[in-house]
């Protein structure tokens, strides 16, 4: 800590911040002049709208960053969050728990904002494009505004719950074996039960039941766990206060397993396709609604508008869910899965898992679901891509059903 505010220490740590990268010496000189620390124990709280005028560091330590007891994000030290203002805000509310001893560097706002706005901006935010709504001057203003927030970086993502990210990584590493999935996935007694449910479904159903964790991975393979407990972890991710975010939250999850459960089954009729990746995929294709959908219960003029909020989430769900994704340490071709999920005439050159979720979209449409500014299911070019021509919708969507149900009732 003491090499971290030494003179050197501290010039080192400003140089590796992302906001300041482009100011030359005097510029960081000025702000290590008035540059602070700070240090907290293990259970402490450091409240935002008690540090007004300054910008907040994480150097050492691990936080949970809360707003009206609500987590938000786990931020620990070294990592890229921790490379940005603790609090982008300070709002009543919103603070910092101290997971572990945490050490904070301050710096002096107006010196920040002085030299931070003669950096010319990465990358030009443009109005936003609706094509397919009609937005008065106030709904784009808001829109804008809220845009501007997650491009800017002062939206707080969610982080993914421990044991999902402990899974998703061993699921990445081969040399993982079964014994270990199960080890990790037995620290939660919630998704262990939902996991040995799902082994037992129409969707897995073996000639014996499964009655340990072990033998359910065993049965339905260590990416299929890897959906069952992303699919618990969503749902638990975010608990919204307004009754439309709530009604958006269950909507989404829901659509979220439709999708995955339809993508599952459409892998089974194509070649060189892992039907649980298949299934991940469907899953989080819209992941970028929920941290929308988080922000906009924050927001007064959007949490009770179903319309705004629509708009909203169709301004910004695919490039905010494909930076999650990357956040949380997914694949490539999922990240694509989630940005490039409703881009129809997408130019790929060879079929892919965002092939399948697309045609899984029009398919689940035609379960009922939200309709689609999209072509027809014979027109799109996922389809041939997929050289799923010659396929009956109505007999995927008939085989599919009993499944959704089925999963959908195991992970309510």
């Amino acid at each position: 800590m003491a090499e971290a505010f030494s003179n050197v220490g501290l010039l080192k740590f400003l140089l590796g911040l992302p906001d300041l990268e482009e100011l030359g010496s005097v510029a960081l000189l000025d702000l290590a002049k008035d540059a602070g620390a700070a240090f907290f124990k293990k259970g402490e709280s450091i409240h935002a709208d008690e540090y007004m005028g300054r910008h907040l560091y994480l150097v050492e330590g691990e936080v949970e960053l809360t707003s009206d007891d609500q987590v938000l994000q786990v931020i620990k030290s070294g990592t890229d969050r921790a490379k940005q203002s603790l609090f982008r805000v300070h709002t009543h509310g919103l603070e910092a728990r101290c997971l572990k001893p945490v050490s904070l560097l301050s710096l002096n706002e107006d010196t920040f904002d002085k030299y931070t706005a003669q950096i010319a901006p990465k990358e030009e935010v443009t109005s936003s494009n609706f094509s397919i709504f009609d937005t008065t001057d106030g709904e784009a203003s808001i829109i804008d505004e809220i845009k501007n927030e997650f491009h800017h970086n002062e939206v707080d993502l969610p982080s993914m719950p421990e044991v999902a990210l402990k899974i998703n990584q061993a699921v990445q590493n081969e040399m993982l074996d079964i014994q270990k999935i199960a080890d990790i996935v037995q620290t939660d007694p919630m998704i262990s039960a939902r996991a040995v449910q799902v082994a037992n479904s129409a969707m897995y159903a073996g000639s014996q039941p499964v009655q340990t964790i072990k033998r359910a991975v065993q049965r339905i393979g260590l990416r299929a766990m890897r959906a069952i407990v992303m699919s618990v972890a969503l749902k638990n991710l975010y608990t919204p206060k307004s009754p439309l975010i709530q009604k958006r939250m269950k909507i989404y999850y829901q659509h979220s397993i439709r999708v995955g459960v339809i993508c599952h089954e459409i892998t089974k009729k194509i070649k060189d396709f892992d039907k649980e990746q298949a299934f991940l995929a469907g899953l989080i294709h819209d992941i970028g609604i929920v941290p929308i959908l988080i922000r906009a219960d924050q927001h007064d003029e959007v949490k009770s508008n179903a319309e705004l909020l629509d708009k909203l989430i169709h301004a910004l769900q695919t490039k905010v869910g494909a930076t999650l994704l990357k956040q949380w340490g997914f694949e490539e071709e999922l990240i694509t899965a989630a940005s490039e999920a409703e881009t129809w005439d997408r130019d790929a050159i060879k079929a892919d898992y965002c092939d399948v979720v697309q045609v899984a979209q029009l398919l689940c449409e035609m379960l009922g679901g939200t309709k689609l500014d999209a072509p027809d299911l014979a027109e799109l070019p996922a389809l041939e891509r997929l050289d799923l021509n010659d396929i009956n919708p109505k007999l995927i969507i008939a085989q599919a059903k009993q499944e959704i149900n089925e999963v959908i009732h195991l992970l309510e």
